[in-house]
């Protein structure tokens, strides 16, 4: 094997369009303050699968739901343009694409399943909850069906991983995401039922999707306000979610957790010599 016998070449951020919102309405003592949330993508360069996509962030789409879009626009006011969709962003970078053939979606909201139709031919890869969601979800559960893929695209549910591994004391449900231990998957419910977060070992990045809106953000999930509450699918399970993950970051500092809608900046990891 080419790359020094690692199974991933590269990691690529991608922020595909972003919303805005005031912290201050979201969570109870907190002033005032409008903060930018990115629509994290993640190219995953593979020596074996090729290219691979985590979420595909917003598109165009969200704002081609007649009065939902309009609904949505108004209370979680989005921006995304034709140059900032993923498949403008591969092609930039002089990526194809068409040569995308398995997407890896933590969750079924449209800032993750934005870009899915801008793609032809490929796998769908998650959870068996959020593929379900996928198909059976609707406004109500935040599932814009202008996004859902075409029936003929094939949704896997991910399978269970059978070796050990560092999330055992922390997650019950771990899975091995492409069969080859290189992607390793967490469910992380409470914002989404069955959202998968997913763990590179090769580079110790954990993405942890809308787990959290960002690590500064961590200590104030308890203090979120009724109406941001009710977007979570489980509100208890989300606390709980958050405080496993401030444990595991304790216990092994050197992973890097990044949220989806985190202050990150678009960066690209490469294998170390």
């Amino acid at each position: 094997m080419e790359n020094g016998g690692k199974k991933i070449k590269a990691v690529k951020l991608y922020a595909c369009g972003y919303c805005i919102n005031d912290l201050g309405i979201v969570f109870k003592g907190q002033k005032k303050e409008k903060r930018l949330f990115p629509a994290l993508a993640v190219l995953i360069e593979h020596e074996t699968f090729g290219d691979i996509l985590y979420d595909s962030g917003y598109s165009k789409l969200i704002y081609k739901n007649n009065i939902v879009s309009v609904l949505y626009n108004t209370l979680n006011k989005t921006y995304i343009d034709s140059e900032n969709t993923i498949t403008a962003k591969l092609r930039k970078d002089s990526k194809n694409p068409d040569d995308v053939h398995k997407i890896i979606l933590s969750h079924a909201h449209p800032d993750h399943i934005g870009g899915l139709r801008l793609f032809k031919d490929y796998e769908l890869l998650s959870t068996k909850k959020v593929i379900e969601t996928l198909k059976t979800g609707g406004a109500f559960s935040l599932v814009f069906k202008n996004m859902v893929p075409d029936k003929n695209i094939k949704c896997t549910a991910v399978e269970k991983c059978s070796e050990t591994t560092i999330f055992k004391n922390y997650f019950d449900e771990v899975y091995d995401v492409l069969g080859d231990g290189s992607v390793i998957g967490i469910e992380l419910n409470g914002h989404a039922d069955g959202q998968l977060g997913i763990y590179l070992p090769e580079f110790k990045i954990l993405f942890a999707a809308d787990s959290c809106w960002g690590p500064d953000l961590l200590s104030k999930v308890k203090d979120m306000r009724f109406i941001p509450r009710l977007i979570q699918n489980n509100y208890r399970e989300y606390l709980e979610t958050c405080e496993k993950l401030k444990e595991f970051s304790q216990r092994y500092p050197d992973v890097r957790i990044i949220y989806s809608h985190g202050k990150t900046e678009e960066k690209r990891y490469e294998q170390q010599a």
